[in-house]
């Protein structure tokens, strides 16, 4: 098990060196992709812990319909 948690450290040690070293070329953040983020996050959570259920597959709808509705502006 420790061996999975410093993996997982050194995993996120390189993830912030990489947005660190790309600080120039950062976007704006943005609600929209945020919330979505979280939506989509949640609803992983719920088929993780419940199965696949009509639930999860709506929050996952809703959080990545207006991702796709970016793409068409």
């Amino acid at each position: 098990m420790p061996k999975r948690i410093g993996q997982a450290l050194q995993g996120a040690g390189k993830a912030v060196e990489a947005v660190a070293d790309s600080s120039g070329n950062r976007l704006r953040w943005s609600t929209k992709n945020t919330v979505s983020g979280v939506i989509v996050t949640t609803a992983c959570e719920q088929v993780v812990i419940h199965g696949i259920t009509w639930p999860a597959v709506c929050l996952c709808f809703v959080g990545v319909l207006p991702l796709a509705l970016s793409t068409l502006e």
